[in-house]
């Protein structure tokens, strides 16, 4: 089953600001992220499905378009 960063977020328990804080990034610079305006880099994508607890490979990180793009 794969997972929205959302979901995944959500699913951990974490609300936003902590897992900005997590992230070592600003709750709006999350939200971002989250609602695929941005891309984690790798690093960040790692860092992220530590945070949540939810296999890497689990988890979507690219929204519609891009994701097919990258396929």
């Amino acid at each position: 089953m794969k997972y929205t960063l959302e979901q995944s977020r959500v699913l951990s328990g974490l609300t936003q600001r902590e897992m900005a804080k997590n992230m070592r990034m600003s709750e709006k610079t999350y939200i971002q992220y989250e609602k695929y305006r941005r891309v984690f880099r790798m690093d960040q994508g790692y860092r992220f499905a530590q945070n949540v607890n939810v296999p890497f490979d689990s988890i979507i990180f690219f929204a519609g378009q891009l994701q097919n793009f990258c396929s």
